[in-house]
């Protein structure tokens, strides 16, 4: 298999500059997807997935039955907003490629 080489720019000129921030942004994104790739394989995703639906379950059941269900209420928005937002578009990224 051949493989051709890519030519580096000239440190410090424009397309150097470009290129060293391309180069970073594709190590980047590949470490990312091997990332998610090794945690979704050890079942970390699943499990994080489960308890977080666990919680909001918990969560619902006490906002209907609980007299302070205000509380519970904003405590299942706060979980929505930063895990499930989170680990929804984390994962959406990846299963678009």
């Amino acid at each position: 298999m051949r493989k051709d080489l890519i030519q580096v720019p000239e440190k410090g000129t424009y397309k150097w500059q470009l290129f060293n921030y391309w180069s970073d942004e594709f190590r980047q994104t590949h470490a990312d997807h091997s990332a998610y790739i090794a945690l979704n394989f050890a079942g970390a995703l699943d499990a994080c997935r489960n308890k977080l639906h666990a919680l909001v379950q918990q969560h619902s059941q006490l906002a209907r039955t609980a007299p302070n269900g205000a509380r519970h209420q904003r405590a299942i928005e706060r979980l929505q907003n930063t895990m499930t937002g989170a680990a929804i578009s984390y994962e959406s990224c990846f299963r678009r490629h």
